[in-house]
């Protein structure tokens, strides 16, 4: 046996080595993505109910913003009818010059008016 012949059999013992070590790395590793895998799978089945009720959830909180939006239209609606009743009996500029016995009544009224539109306004702002 010469040199070249030992160096040859030093490379193919060292080629099967390296294939015997690939065959294993391989293996650990497609076992470890086969993990992966299976928890990636288990989180997304964890996911998918939370994903589900999120939904539910939005759908009910449009829904109550909806009817709140129409209670809130309908108060709107309601002030502003007031508004125009009180308005109505606003024109004090008129009997502030005549002597008139409910002149009391009429200066409470414009009081409670100029509260509600104060209430009204800085309802408003908020």
């Amino acid at each position: 046996m010469n040199v070249i012949d030992i160096l040859l059999i030093i490379l193919i013992l060292s080629a099967t080595a390296l294939c015997i070590f690939a065959i294993i790395y391989l293996k650990n590793l497609t076992e470890q993505i086969g993990e992966i895998h299976k928890e990636v799978r288990g989180m997304v089945e964890k996911a998918t109910p939370v994903f589900e009720n999120m939904e539910d959830i939005s759908r009910r909180a449009n829904r109550v913003v909806t009817e709140v939006e129409h209670y809130w239209e309908e108060i709107d609606t309601s002030i502003k009818n007031l508004r125009e009743k009180v308005s109505g009996f606003t024109s004090l500029q008129k009997l502030r010059d005549v002597e008139y016995p409910a002149k009391d009544l009429i200066k409470n009224i414009k009081a409670f008016y100029k509260g509600i539109s104060a209430f009204w306004q800085e309802f408003k702002h908020r």
